[in-house]
């Protein structure tokens, strides 16, 4: 149902346009999300882009937004309509594309007609979804048969309620009274399931019937009745929050509608606040601040964004946020003397319309300032969190006067140093410094930043050392980075001062761990082993791959004694090592017996792997230029003998890239007559210029182990002549990508037994001249894509092509002109 809506209603050319129409709370933007990230939309368009729309309808800002999405990339406000075109002409132009346009309100024919000249040169097929609250909008864009949405049937109303109101599986059996009050309150939602999901998020957490009854007799159900004004529903999951919640919500007010935001840095702006409060000692104001935003989310308060990177509020919800918080102290674009909290997306030069405001908390710039105009910002000394964006040369002296202040977040700026009386600020909280790729110290007397929670550096590529003095920093609960000083004789920190700073959390890199100089006294009370929140954990020696001195004994076991002394704590989740040059992985890593996933790049000399089977719970593996690796394991373990045991039970992806020299997993060839339940779950693999491991005849990989693959990808492998005849066991396999494999003369014909094949593209395979007989057996088969084979492009050209009629069943065809 959901890939019907992309079905042409209405056409611009190559562009087709359709429309989901729904009064609030209907759903359009959820169902619009789930055609979006459909797995065979995925596939058939290579162009997707999503905008939220709301009130505003400039065709000059929708360009802009329009093109900032098709190239993930910010675009400047300088550029003119004639400049955004061209651009948008360069990305779009022969390429298939969807655009989602959420939340449109324009009716005005002219506006949309100026739109779409910008939006005709996609390729054919390109197709254009609206969402819309109104039928008119929707005709004024050219569909004249949207996909009109109505509310749930009464049976699917309370499906959706006693689900979130009593759990999964539990139902309302064991009272009636209950059941028969909220059939009530689902009647009243009229099958709106925002309303309903807000009730039932709400009801969950009471179990009195006069509470039920209470909320069912509430005042605010009348306006809704006479209005279908959904706000008023919603307000009722708002007026039953616990008072440190709202304040938590309200706060969201100050972003724009559809902004995207972070769970961490929202928790930490929280923080600053002082919204947080530990009941005890014992507590941690982030690990509170977690709860609070899951509480927070669980009542449908937030949820996932489009991407699936961070959060959002529904529009309604944020109407919620706005309607609640106007008239108090919070607002978005209008400037009066009562508010607190600003986000401002305008430049900081107009910043003279906010320094009246004597009580600001908050300020928000999302712009392109200029320096000078930072100074300015000292003004506003009850500030408490300061959030600056690009360009800026760098940060007054006056920035001391803040003394109130707790977040500071100044990233992608271009200083080179910070002024020294940052340290002065010593109720700072938060310091993010990310991506200030200039920037080459931090000040030295940091340990004055006594409640310094969170400093993140990472991206700061320039960064020569750390303070002496960083130890001392006790509340530090997250530090993205630890840079060991490049130059002897440097006043830079060793690794040692980490060893107080037990309660650290996240993610850390450690940098430059080949500047280690003497291991046993710069790293010995390094004490990772005692950092038991730390989950992600990067050993990086060096930024590149190749090395650029004498790999001598003397590096080797330099390296390996350095590793040694990095044991993490077994909590660790992810472990990423880099151009590590030790002969030997240490022993301690089956011991951290939580990984879900391990990633070891460019560790040139590594020869031997310690047994990754002790870990139950690895989900990925990634080896990326680990050039003199034969073997991932050298001895096969003998507790495989037994076919009741599982070998990696939690395996799901494989990634191996430039290990030139690997030939299988094992060392010791398997005993024969043992059938072995092998990597039970895995479902991806991708294979990239390992020669010796991908052979015609199959015998470097024991495909049976892999019966679950569902995704494989295999490129770069200039030796590969045939596809090995093992793989044909692996019959769940969904995905295959074939690229850049020069060698390659012919597929099999028992390529027709992968009757599990929805995806197959094939590129750069220049001798590859056709398709084989079994290709007509693949029904399951929904887009080929060939490019790059120029030979067996023309063979495959539509009813003319010699191989055409193999593969005229396949939905889906991309089929790469032989001129091209």
């Amino acid at each position: 149902m959901t890939l019907s809506l992309l079905n042409p209603a209405s056409s611009q050319g190559n562009v087709s346009v359709n429309a989901i129409v729904g009064i609030g709370g209907l759903g359009k933007t959820a169902l619009a999300q789930l055609v979006y990230n459909d797995e065979k939309v995925k596939n058939y368009f290579e162009k997707k882009m999503w905008l939220c729309v709301s009130e505003e309808f400039e065709v000059k800002l929708l360009v802009k937004k329009i093109l900032e999405c098709a190239t993930n990339n910010e675009v400047p406000n300088l550029l003119g309509l004639e400049q955004l075109r061209i651009r948008l002409k360069e990305n779009l132009e022969g390429k298939r594309y969807l655009l989602a346009l959420d939340d449109v309100w324009n009716e005005d024919q002219k506006k949309w007609d100026d739109l779409k000249a910008y939006l005709l040169m996609g390729a054919p097929g390109s197709k254009i979804l609206v969402t819309t609250r109104s039928t008119r909008v929707a005709l004024v864009m050219g569909v004249d048969s949207p996909y009109v949405l109505q509310g749930l049937a009464d049976n699917e109303a309370w499906d959706l309620f006693e689900k979130l109101a009593f759990g999964e599986g539990h139902g309302a059996v064991m009272n009636p009274n209950l059941t028969k009050i909220g059939k009530e309150m689902v009647k009243k939602c009229k099958g709106v399931p925002l309303a309903i999901r807000s009730l039932g998020s709400l009801m969950h957490l009471k179990t009195k019937e006069s509470e039920w009854s209470s909320i069912l007799e509430s005042e605010l159900w009348r306006s809704f009745q006479t209005s279908e004004n959904i706000l008023s529903v919603l307000k009722l999951s708002y007026y039953h929050l616990p008072t440190y919640l709202r304040q938590c919500f309200t706060y969201c007010a100050m972003f724009p509608k559809d902004y995207e935001f972070d769970k961490e840095t929202l928790i930490r702006l929280w923080i600053a606040q002082g919204y947080i409060v530990c009941s005890s000692k014992d507590d941690d104001l982030e690990d509170i601040g977690d709860q609070y935003f899951n509480e927070l989310s669980s009542r449908s308060f937030f949820h996932q964004s489009e991407s699936m990177n961070g959060y959002k509020m529904h529009d309604l919800i944020h109407d919620l946020a706005q309607s609640i918080a106007k008239g108090r102290y919070f607002a978005v674009e209008n400037v009066c003397e009562g508010i607190h909290h600003v986000y401002w997306p305008y430049s900081l030069n107009e910043i003279e319309m906010l320094v009246k405001v004597k009580g600001m908390r908050t300020l928000f710039f999302k712009s392109f300032p200029k320096s000078e105009t930072l100074k300015k910002v000292s003004n506003f000394q009850r500030l408490r969190a300061l959030h600056l964006w690009w360009n800026i040369n760098g940060v007054p002296n006056s920035i001391a006067r803040l003394k109130y202040l707790r977040y500071l977040d100044i990233s992608w700026c271009e200083m080179e140093t910070l002024p020294k009386s940052i340290t002065n600020l010593q109720n700072l909280q938060t310091l993010i410094l990310s991506f200030c790729r200039r920037l080459r110290e931090l000040p030295r007397d940091i340990e004055k930043l006594i409640s310094l929670r969170c400093l993140m550096i990472d991206g700061c590529d320039s960064l020569r050392c750390m303070p002496i003095g960083l130890g001392k920093l006790t509340c530090l609960r997250q530090l993205s980075d630890f840079v060991v000083a490049r130059e002897e004789g440097s006043k830079g920190a060793m690794l040692n001062e980490l060893k107080s700073l037990n309660q650290l959390k996240g993610r850390i890199v450690l940098r430059n761990l080949r500047n280690v100089e003497n291991v046993e006294i710069e790293s010995n009370q390094v004490n990772l082993r005692e950092k038991k929140h730390l989950q992600y954990l990067v050993l990086r020696w060096r930024y590149t791959y190749l090395y650029d001195g004498p790999i001598d004994n003397t590096v080797v076991e330099k390296n390996e004694l350095l590793l040694e002394k990095l044991e993490p704590h077994p909590n660790l989740q992810s472990l990423v090592v880099e151009s590590f040059m030790g002969v030997r992985f240490s022993s301690w890593l089956p011991s951290i017996t939580n990984l879900l996933d391990i990633t070891l790049r460019g560790c040139l000399k590594l020869k031997q792997l310690p047994p990754l089977h002790q870990l139950p719970f690895l989900k990925t593996l990634c080896l990326e230029r680990l050039y003199s690796l034969e073997y991932i394991s050298d001895e096969e373990p003998s507790f495989l003998a037994s076919p009741s045991i599982t070998f990696f039970p939690s395996l799901r992806e494989i990634v191996l890239t430039n290990c030139l020299n690997l030939r299988g997993w094992w060392r010791k060839e398997r005993r024969s007559g043992v059938e072995l339940a092998q990597f039970p779950r895995l479902s991806k693999m991708e294979i990239t210029c390992c020669n010796n491991l991908i052979l015609d005849d199959g015998e470097a990989i024991e495909w049976g182990s892999f019966r679950s693959l569902q995704s494989l990808s295999i490129s770069f492998l200039s030796e590969l002549k045939s596809l090995p005849k093992g793989l044909q066991l692996v019959t769940n396999l969904q995905e295959l990508t074939i690229d850049d494999c020069s060698s390659l003369m012919a597929l099999p014909d028992w390529i027709g037994n992968l009757t599990s094949l929805q995806w197959l593209e094939i590129s750069d395979c220049p001798n590859l001249r056709s398709l084989p007989e079994g290709m007509h057996l693949l029904t399951s088969l929904q887009k080929l894509k060939i490019t790059g084979c120029r030979e067996l492009s023309a063979r495959c050209m539509k009813e003319k092509g010699v191989d055409w009629p193999k593969i005229a069943h396949i939905p889906n065809l991309e089929i790469q002109p032989p001129g091209f």
